[in-house]
């Protein structure tokens, strides 16, 4: 796993985030940054980890809800607005278009087009988002089962989708980001050919989820079909009967 995610033994080592009160987030964020949303659940997650590993080449960036609320959201407008396109801009204006309690139009597109310039930056958490969003606006309607949207998913356009969405999990799920591997392993898991390749990298992101403890709470769902494959078709990457066992009493842990 590449080290730019690979923190979990960097965090008390890693620069930390700004102190800042409860008031002042909720000042700006009122209770949304408490969301159901997955997506947007895991966009945190990846911008924290991003931040709080030693080895990320964005190091020097000021990315995330602490950094908006220390310096304010007017800062952060300001600088976007002054013709900035530093990651940190991009990125800071982006989730307070996503998640600020004050009502935006077209908030959600124009955080995405943020998104799409941080991520040609090669901020990897911004190509997490960009996947996920384009995942589940124009491909499928269930990304676990890649239900798709409508019948006319061999049309070029939604090709060029998703050959644009695959491209972006892969470049994260490269740097280990276990959220972009489960994507991946689903999604060739999902195609007898590419069954036997997809079980392989279910199996590398359940590893790797429960490696890092800050995947807990997150990765739930992922974690159960992830395994629940791994039971019922481990035989297929070579796991022993005893792996598999290994695999159902995870399974029925995680249930409970």
């Amino acid at each position: 796993m590449a080290p730019t995610v690979a923190a979990e033994t960097d965090a008390n080592r890693a620069k930390p985030f700004p102190e800042v009160t409860f008031d002042r987030v909720n000042a700006i964020f009122g209770d949304n940054l408490d969301t159901s949303d997955p997506r947007l659940k895991t966009l945190l997650l990846a911008i924290g980890m991003d931040h709080t590993s030693t080895s990320s080449p964005h190091k020097r960036e000021q990315v995330g809800v602490p950094f908006i609320v220390h310096y304010g959201a007017h800062y952060w407008v300001n600088r976007l607005a002054a013709g900035e396109s530093s990651i940190d801009v991009l990125v800071n204006n982006a989730l307070l278009l996503l998640f600020a309690e004050t009502e935006i139009p077209g908030r959600e597109d124009a955080a995405y087009g943020l998104m799409v310039t941080a991520a040609g930056s090669g901020y990897w958490p911004a190509d997490y988002f960009i996947a996920e969003t384009d995942l589940q606006n124009h491909l499928v309607r269930d990304p676990v089962n890649i239900v798709p949207l409508s019948n006319e998913i061999d049309r070029s356009h939604l090709q060029e989708v998703a050959q644009k969405t695959m491209a972006a999990y892969n470049r994260c799920a490269e740097l280990g980001f276990a959220p972009c591997r489960y994507r991946i392993g689903f999604w060739l898991s999902n195609s007898q050919p590419t069954l036997v390749d997809g079980l392989t990298v279910l199996q590398n992101a359940v590893n790797t989820t429960l490696r890092d403890t800050r995947y807990q709470g997150v990765l739930d769902a992922e974690l159960v079909s992830a395994t629940t494959a791994l039971v019922e078709h481990g035989h297929l990457i070579g796991l022993t009967a005893d792996m598999r066992q290994q695999y159902d009493q995870l399974l029925k842990s995680v249930l409970k």
